[in-house]
Parts: structure tokens; sequence; C-alpha cells
């Protein structure tokens, strides 16, 4: 397979995350940091294990195999709007490995969510993008995905308020 040829979708697979895909997660969120110039995430197991393989983990994360190999990933949540009775996916993390980019991946695990979205009676799927990522800010236009005019982000960094 060249570099430039997309993997086939018989040549990829997908399974949620577990415990033995820890060093793989968190390799592939070492890259995800740095293509967003912050420090590697301290993510530690017990995180991992709490956040996203509990029974009641609020995340999801599923990965996309090659070859028995983790070469991306996209994390998610399903939140609920009282005003609108709309449920709506929250994805907070997609991660396609450094060496595996351009063949397809990215665009295959969002198709992944959006089905996992739909069969879940979600109406909109929802993400921020970092200013400065304009690989994922292109990715995202090609998919037809556009920038939310209705919404501001906001951000309240706990470790400034006081209780």
């Amino acid at each position: 397979m060249s570099a430039e040829e997309p993997y086939m979708s018989n040549n990829l697979t997908f399974q949620f995350a577990a415990a033995a895909d820890f060093e793989a997660v968190l390799h592939l969120a070492c890259q995800l940091a740095k293509q967003i110039e912050v420090g590697a995430p301290p993510l530690t197991f017990a995180q991992f294990e709490r956040y996203y393989l509990a029974l009641n983990a609020p995340m999801r994360l599923l990965l996309a195999i090659h070859e028995d190999r983790v070469v991306g990933m996209i994390s998610w949540t399903l939140t609920h709007e009282l005003y609108s009775a709309d449920a709506r996916v929250y994805i907070s993390d997609v991660a396609v490995d450094s060496a595996a980019r351009g063949k397809g991946i990215g665009k295959a695990l969002m198709a992944q969510v959006t089905a996992w979205a739909r069969a879940h009676n979600a109406s909109k799927l929802g993400w921020e993008v970092w200013y400065r990522n304009f690989p994922a800010k292109a990715f995202y236009g090609q998919l037809g995905a556009v920038v939310d005019q209705e919404a501001i982000p906001y951000v309240l960094a706990l470790e400034d308020v006081s209780p």
C-alpha cells in the first residue's frame, strides 16, 4: 500500500478502548498535545480507566486499528440539552498517528461517531479546534462542518475560582 493510498474499510477496524490500549492511547494523546503546542498529557492509567473504561465512564473512546496497531482514536460524550430536548455528541479528541495521516483514518473515525450519534438520536456533533490547528480546520471543512456562529465557547479555570 502506498503512502497516499487510503486504507480500505476491510483493512481498518474499530474497537472501543480496553485496558491493554493505554500505552497506544497515551502515545496518540502525546502526538495531539505536540500538534497543539502543549506539553505531554499527564494521563494516568487510573484516569484512563475512570473516564473511558469504567462501567459508567462519561466518555467513549473508539480506536482505529490497522494490522493490529492503533492508528487513530476519537473520544466523545453524549449530552442532552433541556431547552431544546436535543441529544448531541461532543467530540473531545481526535488523533491519527503521524505516520498514518492522509489515509482516510480521521474521516473513518468521524463516520463511526456519526453513525453512533444517529443510533443514539443525537441531532448534532460538536467539537472545538485549537485556533492554530490549520490541518484540522481544513479536514473538518472537507467533511462539511462549519464554525458555529450561534455559540461562543467560554472557559472557567477552576483553579482560579474561590469556592
